[in-house]
């Protein structure tokens, strides 16, 4: 008789499990900190361009001290403005002459170390997406191209119609009187 080795079950976690990230002792401590930083920042006055160079300058140095990856959402905060107000400055809608170029440049920059991010496995693929959809323009998009089929040829007014089944259908039917 031979011995059989036993080997211990292997527990695979659960979905929910593997889709949550492991958060050391202290990481969400950090995380509030650095939003709180931003968020108890005196206010500038936002319509001054310089004003908002120098806050954002400040926000990705305080995310560099703090090994913290830069949002929209945290650079919004640490400018006393919504992410909304800030897409706004980007696109031209609010301004223009005075913002625009350079929040172009600066939402550039965060979606470029986005992308890093995702291409390096740094992020959870699906918050990736989200994000990039959410803060950058990008979506899913697929095109359908409709042909029209049209198995009796081309459009006809209603008395070809009528002429075309009449004609196929003329030898379907015996007429004869044999019957």
């Amino acid at each position: 008789m031979s011995e059989e080795m036993v080997k211990p079950k292997q527990t695979r976690p659960k979905r929910s499990e593997q889709m949550q990230p492991h958060l050391e002792k202290g990481e969400v401590s950090r995380y509030i900190k650095h939003a709180l930083t931003g968020f108890n920042l005196p206010p500038i006055d936002v319509s001054d361009i310089e004003q908002v160079k120098e806050r954002c300058q400040w926000y990705f140095n305080n995310c560099l001290e703090n090994d913290i990856r830069p949002s929209v959402a945290g650079l919004s905060n640490a400018l006393g403005i919504s992410r909304q107000e800030f897409h706004k400055w980007c696109v031209g809608a609010y301004r223009r002459e005075t913002h625009m170029e350079y929040c172009v440049r600066v939402k550039s920059l965060l979606e470029e170390l986005m992308e890093d991010y995702m291409q390096n496995g740094k992020i959870n693929p699906v918050s990736g997406i989200f994000l990039m959809k959410n803060n950058f323009g990008y979506q899913d998009k697929q095109e359908v191209v409709l042909t029209p089929n049209t198995p009796l040829g081309e459009p006809a007014s209603p008395e070809e119609l009528q002429q075309k089944y009449i004609e196929a259908s003329s030898g379907d039917y015996d007429f004869s009187d044999d019957e």
